[in-house]
């Protein structure tokens, strides 16, 4: 059944709209947002309501044979996007109907919209309950031949040195004469989507999507957004341009994981996020085992494909793929447990880490990876693993020297350790050189520049990794930290307000904020900070803070409380010497403030790295004490 010309500009079923000269869909006068290809494949059914358009029709005029792109993955992505928009079911259809192995049609009825021409009656027909299929029916029935990961490889590499000119017409613009590239600059990969049906698998998703994000930004040479930024959109149904611009980036990687007890199809694409378009996808369906592989060629084929829009083959920029593997496939699926454990933060979680990494090297007794996240793990237990840490990133780098994870590892505790500044400097340029994305590396470079006075390149490193992680509420208090250090009190309250924006329960972020407002004399909204700390806190860290701004506001009989419940703590009451250094010396008590120093020295506290620079401490640099204690922990 044909519809009539003046009915195809606009078409009405169910409580949908369809304005095919505007591009656009509503549902009861509300605009649904469709990308190009799903809003295409909804057009061509509507030219034949009630019949058949076939797989090869939509292949030909949607996706024209020197177009780079998996089909079948890319029809299945498109039908499954417009049945989320249209409010469908696959299973029991109401507007688009699968007949499998040869097309889709239209069952929904389109009758004219209002205002356009009457045509004759659409028939009705009853829907068709499709039975309900199982991913290893779909596999069992699939005809179509994936293309084997050595001729991905292949692909990609003439892709590389555009033989034929296959790049340019890889890359060619809708419009003719428009040039043959479109250069991606900037990256985010969104959480993959787990449709194994079991909840419990989506640490396999996100472990996979972690793994993917760290092999582009190694391999890229362009900026590739940062985990903890990217996954607050697992399961968003905001439209990709929308979440592009949010991320500051011009191409998008998603996909989906499905898993079997055998078996494993993954699905990946690459998206022009600006224009909505497809550059390129594919479907891998392999043994379970083989997920490492798929992972690895995923990140390889995009990275190629990224170095081929690049203005300059021979440029500086353009890095080789890594030589090194994290893990083998005998060991990959228990790296993703292992990571699971470990971002859940809590002491027992990364105790069961430690543990799974362990495991990993009973495996492997050679997995650098392991290592580096042995020693990061150790490192968050605090002082009496910090041996084990140090241990545990040196032999990573003993190892594979090339792994970035080890080299900021072992920076981290140069750093905040043995303060060999220097040293650290080196291992966090390393990383950066391995992995220029590398957000974490970036803000810990940081460090190592605002204590040596570096403030103007300390500041730029930290809006490069806030740019590489712009979502990390912990990256935008430690933002504020260094900010603070530097003496610009008025960008650390903004990236610390911006961090209580992002989670409301990070209570350093009111430290930090109460020490900024110090420091400008605004001591009302300092205490205010600090209160609001103080129920949350088992360290007497923001009870020594009150003290401090009590004292500094001219209120000496609450300062005096505040001193008498420092120097009566016990048991597990305690406050952080470096804290309580702060607090005697705001008194004007330097003998005291130098006692709770040296505890610190004695302790080997990471926050004794700003020593000469900390503007807390200005009142006690005169004191012949004071550098000798700078010269005994090693700061220049």
């Amino acid at each position: 059944m044909q519809v009539p010309a003046t009915e195809r500009n606009r078409a009405r079923f169910g409580p949908f709209t369809v304005d095919l000269i505007s591009r656009e869909l509503h549902n009861n006068g509300h605009k649904i947002h469709v990308q190009e290809k799903p809003f295409q494949i909804l057009a061509i059914l509507l030219e034949q309501p009630g019949e058949l358009v076939t797989r090869e029709e939509f292949r030909r005029r949607l996706w024209p044979a020197d177009t780079f792109v998996d089909f079948e993955h890319s029809i299945n992505t498109a039908i499954k996007k417009l049945r989320e928009a249209l409010e469908d079911n696959a299973d029991e259809p109401r507007y688009i109907e699968t007949l499998p192995r040869r097309g889709y049609r239209f069952i929904g009825c389109p009758a004219a919209a209002p205002g356009a021409e009457a045509g004759p009656a659409p028939r009705t027909r009853e829907l068709i309950a499709v039975p309900r299929e199982t991913w290893q029916t779909r596999l069992r029935r699939r005809q179509y031949v994936l293309l084997p990961g050595a001729a991905v490889l292949v692909v990609a590499l003439l892709v590389g040195l555009n033989v034929g000119g296959v790049r340019d017409r890889l890359w060619q613009q809708r419009n003719p004469g428009q040039g043959p590239a479109i250069p991606i600059e900037s990256l985010a990969v969104l959480p993959f989507d787990n449709l194994s049906g079991d909840p419990s698998k989506d640490y396999f998703a996100d472990g996979f999507t972690d793994e993917l994000i760290t092999d582009l930004a190694e391999q890229a040479p362009i900026r590739v957004v940062s985990r903890s930024s990217v996954m607050r959109y697992k399961g968003s149904r905001k439209p990709l341009p929308e979440i592009a611009r949010e991320l500051n980036v011009d191409a998008i990687v998603e996909g989906s994981i499905s898993l079997s007890d055998q078996q494993v199809r993954i699905t990946a694409q690459l998206i022009h996020a600006p224009s909505d378009r497809h550059l390129w996808a594919h479907s891998y369906e392999r043994d379970r085992k083989d997920l490492f592989s798929i992972q690895s060629e995923v990140a390889t084929t995009i990275a190629s494909l990224i170095r081929a829009t690049t203005d300059d083959m021979s440029s500086a920029n353009v890095r080789s793929p890594s030589p090194h593997q994290r893990f083998t496939a005998a060991t990959y699926e228990i790296s993703l447990e292992c990571r699971k454990l470990r971002m859940t933060a809590t002491e027992e979680g990364v105790n069961h880490a430690i543990q799974c990494y362990q495991h990993i090297l009973t495996l492997d007794p050679n997995c650098a990876a392991a290592y580096a996240d042995l020693a990061f793990s150790y490192l968050a237990l605090g002082l009496d693993s910090v041996p084990k840490s140090r241990a545990a990133a040196i032999r990573a780098l003993d190892l594979d020297p090339a792994l970035p994870e080890a080299h900021l590892a072992l920076g981290d505790f140069k750093a905040a350790y043995e303060k060999d500044l220097t040293g650290a400097e080196r291992e966090f340029s390393q990383a950066l050189a391995l992995n220029p994305s590398y957000a974490r590396a970036h803000l810990d470079h940081a460090q190592v520049l605002v204590a040596t006075r570096r403030m103007a390149d300390a500041v730029a490193e930290i809006k490069t990794g806030r740019e590489l992680d712009p979502f990390s509420a912990r990256d935008a208090v430690f933002s504020g930290m260094i900010l603070f250090m530097a003496g610009q009190y008025d960008r650390a309250i903004e990236e610390e307000k911006a961090a209580l924006q992002l989670d409301l329960h990070l209570d350093r972020t009111h430290y930090w904020l109460g020490y900024a407002y110090e420091q400008k004399g605004m001591y009302n909204d300092a205490m205010a900070e600090y209160e609001r700390g103080l129920a949350d806190d088992d360290h007497g860290i923001f009870l020594a803070a009150l003290g401090r701004s009590f004292s500094l506001a001219g209120d000496a009989r609450k300062a005096e409380e505040v001193k008498g419940k420092i120097e009566h703590f016990s048991g597990k009451d305690f406050v952080w010497p470096y804290d309580a250094a702060l607090f005697y010396a705001a008194l004007g008590d330097h003998d005291r403030a130098f006692e709770w120093l040296e505890r610190d020295q004695k302790q080997r506290d990471g926050w004794l790295l700003f020593l000469n620079v900390d503007p807390r401490l200005s009142g006690l640099r005169s004191d012949p004490r004071f550098q000798n204690l700078a010269h005994r922990i090693g700061l220049p």
